[in-house]
């Protein structure tokens, strides 16, 4: 070995052990585990789990059903629905068409669909859309959003919906509005100018390069254990399938992949991608919240003294995060087919990578209550409810708390039970309009319109803004 090349490799030694965790390999497996054990024993996880340094895979493991009925378990290869997460994928499309020249940043979104008549398509340009700034709404809070999602089959397909929720305010550009619909304008942007549809420019774009081969745009029937069937799930004996309530596969996400998939989309981009479009993906644009920014279609924040790129993903019986820290070349992807906070689980992954531990996730609210339902029966539980709601059980909930309970009773048909714990949170909170919607729901659920109507109308009481009580009574106004 030449002075030159043993200096060299002792260079590159030295970054790799300060870029390295800092305990051996079978040490992280076993925090790892851990860690997924408790999520497995507290939350009930399913789903799979992978950790890779570049070329490397660290870790990765599979947890769980992927067909409850049939009892089917999940495998490390098992494809998902990744929801949101496929917004990453569509902006990174989109620079590559940019780069192209197919496609201008600065350029109103009327020059590309004039046939459609966006109101404020003249002033909302291309990298709004990107960036959840264009105020262009959720088209899935459109009333008639039920029955076209059974058929929809295209962009165009759901851009009636689209056009009806943007906004004609002049707040473009102003704040952070996430936006499903701005990636629907933006899938359909994408099929214009390729002239091809989005699963073949997906194939060309972003699949063949990065080397992505089991993954694609429209599931096939859930079929275990090729895919994960999507549940709600509230104990480990309480559960709902819902594939029949997945959102259509399009430019906002919905996408089919696999765990192996997702770390060769994050390796690719981190590695081949070009870095100038690289860069202005990862550049934060707007802040998203107090802990972080968003980009082009990926959300910027830090962790352990390092940026960290990332998008999540949460859907009817899904979750999905893809993290990646840019600077040490790590990937994390979190698949789960069940709601459950995934980038929770990515953060505390990364926290062990980083620290050696992390703090260990406890029991869920909604999962404590349930289970208390079950094991110790509903009078006893409603008997104590009020107090519940003041201190929950491992920790005090939030609003998000109590709306996911109620909700979670009605999907599994427990709507007796959701309105006789609702009446209780309305006399707790006689001025929050979330107990209200649970109401509205119950009494939906039980058929009792006129109830639940005049329940929502009291929810909108309390709260102009309150989107569910709208759609709702738009929903009943219909029927």
């Amino acid at each position: 070995m030449t002075r030159f090349a043993k200096q060299s490799w002792l260079a590159s030694l030295m970054l790799l052990a300060a870029n390295a965790p800092m305990f051996a390999q079978s040490d992280l497996t076993n925090r790892l585990d851990g860690l997924m054990q408790r999520y497995v024993d507290q939350r009930y996880f399913s789903g799979v789990v992978l950790l890779a340094k570049g070329d490397r895979v660290l870790y990765h493991k599979a947890f769980g059903l992927a067909d409850r009925e049939r009892q089917i378990s999940i495998r490390p290869t098992t494809n998902f629905t990744i929801a949101s997460v496929g917004k990453a994928l569509t902006a990174t499309v989109l620079m590559q068409l940019v780069k192209e020249g197919k496609v201008d940043l600065q350029r109103p979104v009327n020059d590309y669909l004039p046939e459609y008549h966006i109101p404020n398509g003249n002033n909302i340009k291309v990298y709004h859309l990107l960036s959840h700034t264009g105020n262009t709404g959720n088209y899935m809070l459109h009333p008639d959003y039920d029955t076209i999602r059974a058929t929809a089959k295209s962009h165009h397909d759901l851009m009636p919906m689209v056009v009806a929720r943007v906004s004609d305010k002049d707040t473009v550009g102003k704040q952070f509005r996430y936006s499903n619909s701005g990636f629907i304008l933006l899938g359909r942007i994408v099929e214009k100018v390729t002239g091809k549809d989005f699963g073949t420019t997906l194939q060309n774009y972003i699949f063949s390069k990065a080397g992505m081969t089991n993954s694609y745009l429209v599931p096939k029937g859930f079929k275990a254990p090729e895919e994960a069937m999507p549940y709600e799930l509230l104990t480990d004996k309480v559960y709902q399938a819902v594939a029949i309530r997945q959102d259509p596969a399009m430019g906002d996400g919905g996408l089919m992949a696999n765990a192996v998939d997702l770390w060769r989309f994050g390796h690719w981009v981190q590695t081949t991608f070009p870095a100038d479009l690289r860069q202005q993906m990862w550049s934060p644009r707007i802040a998203q919240r107090k802990d972080s920014d968003y980009g082009y279609g990926w959300a910027i924040s830090q962790q352990h003294g390092k940026t960290q790129v990332s998008h999540d993903g949460g859907s009817a019986g899904a979750s999905a995060d893809l993290r990646l820290v840019p600077e040490d070349g790590y990937t994390v992807v979190v698949l789960i087919n069940q709601h459950l906070n995934p980038k929770e689980v990515s953060r505390k992954m990364l926290d062990i990578v980083y620290t050696g531990e992390t703090e260990m996730p406890k029991r869920e609210f909604v999962r404590s209550v349930i289970s208390d339902i079950d094991t110790k029966g509903f009078a006893d539980v409603k008997s104590r409810f009020s107090e519940i709601l003041k201190t929950g059980y491992e920790y005090k909930p939030g609003t998000g708390d109590y709306i996911n309970l109620f909700n979670g009773l009605n999907d599994v048909k427990r709507h007796q039970q959701a309105l006789e714990l609702a009446e209780i949170a309305a006399l707790e909170n006689p001025t929050a309009a979330w107990p209200y919607e649970a109401l509205g729901d119950a009494y939906f659920g039980l058929n009792d319109k006129e109830k639940a109507k005049a329940a929502f109308e009291q929810a909108l009481k309390l709260d102009a803004n309150n989107y569910w009580a709208k759609l709702m009574l738009a929903k009943m106004g219909r029927d």
